[in-house]
C-alpha cells in the first residue's frame, strides 16, 4: 500500500484531464457512474456483476441508482487506480496490465465475485460522506458487511484513509485518493480502493 501512495502521491504532482462527467444533483449516482471515462473499469465490473443477481437481492446498479431514507458513499477505484495497482504488481520479469489486477478482484470476472469485490466499495447510511464530513475514527460498514475505520494519513492525497475497524493505528491504509468525484441526487463517489 506504501508503493500505491508513492505513486499516487507522484501522480497527482502531474496535470490530468478531467473525463468525468459534471455533478449533476438530478442523476443517480449510479448513473453518473456508467457514464464516466474515469470509471470505465468500475463501470464494466457493474454490469458483470449485474449477470447474475442472488435470489433476493438488489442488484449494484439499483442499489446505486435507488433514492429514498438511505444515501450512497462509494469508495471506488477509478482507471488511474487500477493502473497504479498494476505498475505496483508489475516485476522485472512480469509487466501486470489492469485486466491483471481486475482478474485478481474478481477471479477472472466471475460475476459473484465480481459483485463481492463491489459491495466492499459501497456503503449506505442515512446520509452520504462528502469529504468535508471526513474525520479520524470514522466508523462505515460496507455492504459487504465489513466495518471500516477512517484514520487521518499524511501520505494519501486527501489526508485520509481506511483500515479495518479493530485494527491499530499502525496498520497500512488502503487511501482515499481524489474525493467528492461524482455527486448526484443520492449520493456521493469518491476515489478509493476499499478491499
Amino acid at each position: 500500500m506504501l508503493i500505491i501512495s508513492s505513486c499516487i502521491l507522484l501522480q497527482s504532482c502531474g496535470e490530468t484531464e478531467d473525463t468525468s462527467p459534471k455533478d449533476d444533483p438530478r442523476e443517480s449516482i449510479g448513473t453518473l457512474i456508467m457514464q464516466s471515462a474515469a470509471f470505465s473499469e468500475f463501470a464494466a465490473l457493474i454490469t458483470i456483476a449485474d449477470r447474475e443477481i442472488p435470489q433476493g437481492e438488489t442488484g449494484v446498479l439499483q442499489m446505486l441508482n435507488e433514492s429514498g431514507n438511505m444515501k450512497v458513499t462509494v469508495f471506488a477505484p477509478s482507471n488511474e487506480v487500477f493502473e497504479l495497482l498494476a505498475v505496483e504488481w508489475s516485476t522485472p520479469n512480469f509487466q501486470a496490465s489492469v485486466a491483471d489486477v481486475i482478474d485478481e478482484f474478481t477471479h477472472s470476472g466471475q460475476p459473484a465475485k465480481t459483485r463481492d469485490f463491489l459491495l466492499g466499495h459501497i456503503f449506505r447510511d442515512t446520509e452520504s460522506y462528502s469529504s468535508s464530513r471526513f474525520q479520524s475514527d470514522l466508523s462505515f460498514e460496507s455492504e459487504k458487511g465489513i466495518r471500516w475505520r477512517m484514520i487521518a494519513s499524511e501520505n494519501a492525497i486527501s489526508g485520509f484513509g481506511f483500515v479495518l475497524e479493530n485494527s491499530s493505528t499502525s496498520a497500512n491504509p488502503y487511501f482515499i485518493y481524489e474525493t467528492d468525484v461524482l455527486t448526484g441526487n443520492n449520493g456521493i463517489v469518491h476515489a478509493a480502493l476499499v478491499n
